[in-house]
């Protein structure tokens, strides 16, 4: 008896130990669980996520800030942007581009969750166009992955399908036309996913789609802008001109009918709240940018109508206050700061109206740009009727939609910085028909294709959403020998041009692959991409 009784103790000692350790592991897993903090999530909520970033990470923010400054948008005259303008440390030193770097290979995450998710065998198997509005964004992110640092990690970069996926810690590089290659698989199969439903029990996208509420139709028009717009990149690169030509415009002409389809995110809610635009917010934080002067010889020598409304100084009244003053746009009233050579310091020359839009939105793809598009392709097929129909309409179109969204924002707003501004004012309809028929008009006639390419640039100055695409514009101009359409004032172009971006430091430290390719960071003055003539 006394045998059994001490078995059975040390039985029960037995199963005591083992229920306290599952308890203790249970509570230790529930520990180390953030219920803030969920691992997986329904696909439209991811959309949501990687629609944000896309737009507030990638497009408008570091990418955009650097572009304008390399394409004398704005002249950095303070800070980094100093030095980028400068050509000091910014444009070689592998964390300039650091923070946008690791975004887009997020984004590709994100996006290639949703469609795993939302594919055959998957979670959300059946929601067609949740996938398909990844498959779009999965396209953006690589393009400008390729576009601003050519040859990239990708094919073993942010894969869920790949075998072992994530023991790959130093991913190889993929070129840039490889890349440029997935871009318009995902296009295509988003054109086909979008044309479907939202079939799985996690319901269709609906206000979770920040850009078009769910609205597939839209989605197909911007995976068909995107696809003239990226068959333009490549256009030095393509082996049947007259085609793709051709196609740009079919494709264009199956995007946006008009502005109001444009793919914008316009969901920021001014200074002072957690969702500012970010040029504008960046204005406001730092004070970085001030007026180009080139940009400003460009309208004037046009006499253009937005010499008038796109600047402002800082002025004092009677009563000793400060505030904005939007400029009267002629040579004498605008202080904009010479490129490559201005002075390092705050409040010296005028700066762009855009830096007091807190609520402007970021464009992903406009109707305006479309409208280029179209001119160049019709101009470069010896349609120059054509060409100037949609060039003039692309004008048109930026003006009657650019100047009043940002004009209404700043009268919202009220103020910049501290000061109030006054004086911001609209561009009348009749005044653009004037401008396009006297000053245009000739312009185009003695070179119709350096006149559509000046008027794009023109056109896309903003709140820098559109700057990556004028620095990919001038880009592949280089490669056909035809930079010389947009005129740069920087003395410091001649030799140190940033021809691509550096790749970001998180990895030129982690990869050896990346390390190498990376080695000092002064290719970027010497190594064009792929598409703009380059090796990689």
């Amino acid at each position: 008896m006394k045998k059994r009784i001490y078995l059975s103790k040390w039985v029960m000692i037995g199963l005591g130990v083992a229920f306290l350790s599952s308890c203790s592991q249970s509570i230790m897993d529930r520990i180390n669980t953030n219920p803030d903090n969920p691992t997986t999530a329904a696909s439209k909520f991811i959309v949501t996520d990687l629609e944000t970033s896309t737009a507030f990470n990638i497009v408008g923010a570091d990418l955009s800030f650097y572009a304008s400054v390399y394409m004398e948008y704005q002249v950095g005259t303070y800070g980094q942007m100093y030095d980028a303008e400068l050509r000091q440390t910014q444009p070689v030193s592998a964390t300039t581009y650091d923070n946008p770097w690791m975004s887009l290979y997020q984004n590709l995450k994100n996006a290639k969750i949703v469609i795993k998710n939302c594919s055959t065998g998957g979670s959300e198997a059946g929601n067609n166009i949740t996938k398909g509005v990844a498959e779009v964004l999965a396209a953006y992110n690589s393009a400008i992955l390729a576009d601003m640092f050519g040859d990239a990690p990708y094919s073993q970069a942010a894969d869920l399908n790949i075998p072992n996926a994530g023991s790959i810690l130093t991913p190889a590089i993929d070129s840039q036309q490889s890349i440029y290659q997935a871009v318009f698989t995902y296009l295509d199969q988003a054109i086909t996913d979008l044309q479907g439903s939202d079939a799985a029990a996690t319901g269709p996208l609906g206000s979770q789609d920040l850009m078009f509420g769910g609205d597939a139709s839209r989605w197909i028009k911007f995976a068909y802008g995107l696809k003239a717009r990226y068959t333009m990149h490549l256009l030095y690169r393509s082996t049947n001109q007259q085609q793709d030509l051709q196609n740009i415009i079919a494709w264009a002409n199956k995007s946006f009918s008009s502005p109001d389809e444009d793919a914008k995110y316009a969901v920021y809610q001014g200074i002072g709240s957690s969702a500012a635009s970010p040029f504008a917010q960046f204005y406001n934080d730092r004070d970085y940018f001030s007026v180009s002067q080139s940009f400003v010889d460009k309208l004037l020598k046009r006499n253009d109508p937005r010499a008038g409304v796109l600047f402002m100084n800082l002025a004092v009244d009677k009563n000793n206050n400060y505030y904005f003053k939007v400029d009267a746009g002629t040579d004498s009233t605008i202080s904009a700061a010479p490129n490559g050579t201005p002075v390092q310091q705050m409040d010296v020359y005028d700066v762009s109206i855009y830096g007091a839009a807190a609520m402007d939105p970021t464009d992903l793809l406009s109707y305006h740009e479309l409208q280029f598009l179209k001119a160049e392709a019709f101009q470069r097929l010896g349609n120059q009727d054509s060409a100037w129909a949609c060039m003039a309409n692309g004008v048109s179109s930026a003006i009657a939609t650019k100047i009043p969204t940002v004009v209404k924002d700043v009268n919202n707003e009220l103020v910049w910085g501290s000061y109030p501004v006054k004086g911001a004012t609209t561009i009348a309809d009749t005044t653009v028909v004037n401008y396009l028929s006297k000053d245009v008009k000739p312009l185009f006639q003695a070179n119709p294709l350096r006149e559509i390419m000046v008027q794009k640039y023109l056109a896309l100055y903003g709140g820098e959403g559109e700057a990556l695409e004028t620095y990919n514009d001038y880009r592949r101009l280089k490669a056909f020998g035809e930079a010389s359409f947009i005129t740069l004032e920087n003395p410091l172009d001649a030799t140190k041009f940033p021809l691509r971006y550096t790749y970001g430091t998180s990895d030129v430290t982690a990869n050896p692959n990346v390390a190498k390719a990376y080695g000092n960071g002064q290719y970027v003055y010497t190594d064009p991409v792929w598409w703009a003539g380059g090796t990689h």
